[in-house]
Parts: C-alpha cells; sequence; structure tokens
C-alpha cells in the first residue's frame, strides 16, 4: 500500500520544537526528547506544565494565523479560512463577485495539485504532530491537574484535526466504514505512512475525546481560546453525529452546553466578534497585535470593512431561498439586508450583516457555540423518536430567536427537516452546513436564487465534489 509523505514546514508561530533532530536521544540546542519530558513530568510539573503551556498556546495561535502554506495568499487564515471555504461550497452563501475564495464557491478546488486542498492538509498535520508531541511528554497517568489539562487539550485538538481531515478526504463515515481515510499518526514522527481506513480513524477520534473528557473534568480553563471539557464534548457530538451514535450524540450535546446562556436578541445583532459573548464555547482572540489584517475572516466576510468583502464589492450573502424561510419576527432576519436594502442601502439585497469588524480587523473567530448543541441534541433525540424532548430542545433555543415561534407539532423526518433548517439559519457562516449536508448525504441546489450564473449549479449527493484529493506536497 502506498505511504503518503507528511511534510510539515516550520511555522514562527508554533512554539513546540521543529528541528531537524527532533528525534534524537540527547537533547541538544534546549530541546528535549519524550523520556526527558516525563520525567520532568513526574519530578517538577509546575516546570513542565510552563514548557507545555506556551506549546498548547502556539497551536491556538496557530489556528488564528496565515499563510500555512507559505504561498503567501490572502485566503489562507487557517481555521476560519476552511470554515468560509466550506460555507461557499454549500447553497447557502453567495459570494457576488470571483475573487479569494472564489474556486471553492465554484466547487472547482478540490484537486491534488490545488493550494486549498494542500493548504488543508498541512494547517491539520501540523496541529497533530504538536498535538503528539505534548501526548508523549504528558504521562497517561499524570496525577497533576494542570497535566492532565494539557494532554487533554492535546488529545482533543488531535481529535479536531482528524475528524476535519477524514471527513474532507474522504466520503461520509456511514456506509463508508472500510474506505481508505487518512494516515494515523499518534507519535511524534513525519515517516510516511499508508491510510488507514475510515473506521479507524474514527476510532482514534472517539478514544482521544473520551479520555479528553475525563482528564479536562474540573479544570477551569484561563480563557475560552482553550479547549475545556465542554468544547470536548462538543467536538465528541459533531463525531456522534458523523456515526449516527446518536443517544452518544444528544449526551454529549447536552454536557456540552451545560453551564452556559443563550445570547440576548440584542447581542445577537453586535456582529458575531466577541469571544465575551454567554453563548461562545471556544475561539480565538484577534487583537492589534495579532491581527492578519487582509488575510482575514473579517475582511473576507464583512461586508462593511475596508476588507476584500467591503472595500472590493466581492459581498458574502444568503441564500434568497433559505433567507425567505425565516420568520418574520425571527432576529435572525435582521442580520441579513432584506430584499428592499432599507436595512443598509448601500449593500445588495440579502447581504450578510451577522459578522462585523468591531474594528482594524481585530474581530475574534468562533470556533463553537452552544446554539450548535442544542441543535445536535434536538436533531439527535428526533433520530432515536424522541419526538417531544426534541420539539422541546429546539423550542428552548429558537424562541429565543423569535418570540412568535410555537412549538413545533411535526413528527419523524417533518421534524428532523425542521431542525436542520433551523441549523442553517443559525449556524450560518459558521463552518457547519457542508458537513451536515455531507454527512445527511444531501445535494445542494442553487436553482432559482440569488446565486451568480456562473456559480448556479447543482451538486448531487455523494459525488466526488464533496471529497478533496491528498495534495501532492
Amino acid at each position: 500500500m502506498k505511504k503518503i509523505a507528511i511534510v510539515l514546514s516550520c511555522s514562527v508561530v508554533m512554539l513546540a520544537s521543529c528541528k531537524k533532530d527532533f528525534l534524537d536521544t540527547a537533547p541538544q540546542s534546549g530541546t528535549f526528547t519524550g523520556d526527558q519530558a516525563r520525567d520532568l513530568s513526574n519530578s517538577s510539573p509546575a516546570s513542565a506544565y510552563k514548557l507545555q503551556d506556551a506549546t498548547v498556546k502556539g497551536i491556538y495561535a496557530f489556528m488564528r494565523s496565515w499563510n500555512t502554506v507559505g504561498a503567501g495568499a490572502h485566503d489562507d487564515f487557517a481555521q476560519k479560512s476552511i470554515d468560509m471555504a466550506t460555507d461557499l461550497m454549500t447553497e447557502d452563501m453567495v459570494q457576488t463577485a470571483h475573487h479569494h475564495m472564489g474556486f471553492d464557491y465554484l466547487h472547482d478546488n478540490r484537486e491534488e495539485t490545488y493550494r486549498r486542498t494542500r493548504m488543508i492538509w498541512n494547517y491539520y498535520y501540523k496541529i497533530i504532530f504538536n498535538a503528539n508531541n505534548l501526548i508523549a511528554q504528558v504521562p497517561a497517568d499524570a496525577t497533576d491537574a494542570n497535566l492532565k489539562a494539557v494532554r487533554g487539550q492535546a488529545l482533543s485538538l488531535r481529535a479536531f484535526s482528524y475528524h476535519n481531515l477524514v471527513r474532507l478526504y474522504q466520503k461520509r463515515y456511514k456506509g463508508n466504514e472500510s474506505a481508505l481515510g487518512v494516515p494515523l499518526y499518534t507519535e511524534p514522527t513525519q515517516e510516511g505512512k499508508s491510510r488507514n481506513t475510515v473506521s479507524e480513524v474514527y476510532t482514534q477520534i472517539v478514544a482521544d475525546l473520551n479520555e479528553a473528557v475525563t482528564l479536562l473534568q474540573g479544570w477551569a480553563r484561563p480563557s475560552k481560546e482553550q479547549i475545556n471539557q465542554s468544547v470536548a464534548n462538543g467536538i465528541l457530538a459533531r463525531v456522534h453525529m458523523d456515526m449516527e451514535n446518536y443517544a452518544a450524540a444528544e449526551t454529549a450535546a447536552n454536557a456540552a452546553r451545560q453551564g452556559y446562556s443563550l445570547m440576548s436578541a440584542a447581542q445577537y445583532q453586535e456582529g458575531f466578534s466577541d469571544i465575551a459573548n454567554p453563548e461562545w464555547m471556544w475561539g480565538q482572540v484577534v487583537t492589534s497585535q495579532t491581527t492578519t489584517i487582509f488575510a482575514s475572516f473579517f475582511s473576507q466576510i464583512d461586508n462593511t470593512s475596508p476588507g476584500y468583502a467591503g472595500a472590493l464589492a466581492i459581498y458574502k450573502s444568503i441564500d434568497k431561498k433559505l433567507y425567505e424561510q425565516i420568520g418574520a419576527t425571527d432576529i435572525r432576519k435582521k442580520v441579513f439586508n432584506d430584499p428592499d436594502r432599507t436595512v443598509y442601502p448601500s449593500l445588495p439585497a440579502y447581504a450578510q450583516l451577522k459578522f462585523r469588524d468591531p474594528g482594524s480587523f481585530t474581530g475574534d473567530y468562533i470556533f463553537m457555540r452552544v446554539a450548535e448543541m442544542y441543535l445536535i441534541e434536538a436533531e439527535a433525540q428526533a433520530r432515536q423518536g424522541k419526538d417531544a424532548e426534541a420539539q422541546q430542545t429546539l423550542f428552548d433555543l429558537i424562541s429565543r430567536r423569535d418570540p412568535s415561534y410555537v412549538k413545533s407539532s411535526a413528527t419523524g423526518q417533518a421534524l428532523i427537516d425542521e431542525i436542520f433548517l433551523h441549523k442553517r439559519i443559525e449556524m450560518w457562516g459558521e463552518g457547519t452546513t457542508f458537513f451536515d449536508l455531507k454527512r445527511m448525504n444531501l445535494g445542494i441546489d442553487r436553482n432559482n436564487s440569488n446565486h451568480r450564473s456562473d456559480a448556479t449549479i447543482v451538486v448531487p449527493a455523494g459525488g466526488g465534489k464533496w471529497t478533496d484529493k491528498i495534495p501532492l506536497l
């Protein structure tokens, strides 16, 4: 079986060693071997934590960086560029003019020689490599709470990365368990490996997350930039939905959302740019020192800012058909320009106003939000035939968005369809819809809407355009 090489270039924001001799048996130039790091963890947990926490924070910083491939492209801004690229591949997001992200929008950015697939591959395997370094350094039986948290975060980051890799580079989980997925690396090595099956990759993901949930029990993170137990449960809920383990998904999603509150109608209109929002579970703070300016999420999505979307009129809008399904009293309708452009006259109809930069490209990045957990829980309940519980979970969320919303009386598939419609509306622009369509084996139809003529395409479910090709590095 062919082995696939993983080529990782050093990144200035990564704080783990990236030297050629990282596998040597003796330390050189201040680097550690795994055994030495474990010895330090046992002998001086506080010192070990100080070193390893810096590496964890380096990984998080990498997740909001830019230029992960080294090509200097302004549509390569780490996690949020992947979230946006996949959203643009659905029918729910419109790009009014061809520019950055344009080939994603046209479903023409998945070939093995293309920069997008290379960027995604390199980005996630860099996270995995650095996470593996940390996992090797902290003993599985560590008793220090902070060291357990380091290991738990590293396991969660590895699982998060493998989950996104396997669902991008192979077909959906169900029915393709024995198909080849991506190579599994669980130790800090870059040696070429063969692809593991989809089932093997998911088994590792679930094992990592289950261990992480245990390790992170009771740990109070310094900020929402770091993964805690609720976020680990949130990732696990996503994974179980892919696997159609609906009871486990319901349990994980419910556990993930505990301790958070839903935002108010006023907060919903504040621009989705502040990690302090009570509904945000995980994200990254962007400051004047860490902003990537034009090569950033808000540059590409905020139609009112002086970035690519606002200054060059590369507007991002909601699909007209989806907009028309939002209730008249639903607050979520107010974060898009109305057809008559009375909300924002200088922007086209349906232009997005959900994501707005607070100034100087310093909007915070969102990776996970409580509303998603309500929607996962509701769908998981409906998939199990627990219609009354699903109706109530959905009502608990949507009644906060729309004071006129009446608890659904739908059952079975009709209830599942209603939940998914609300998920498309609620999570617009947050990088979830493409994966839900793939998971549920649904296609894309951009006809009879406001998509550009060259982008008015139909993408049947399950076809080749849903799967990226492993890049030629």
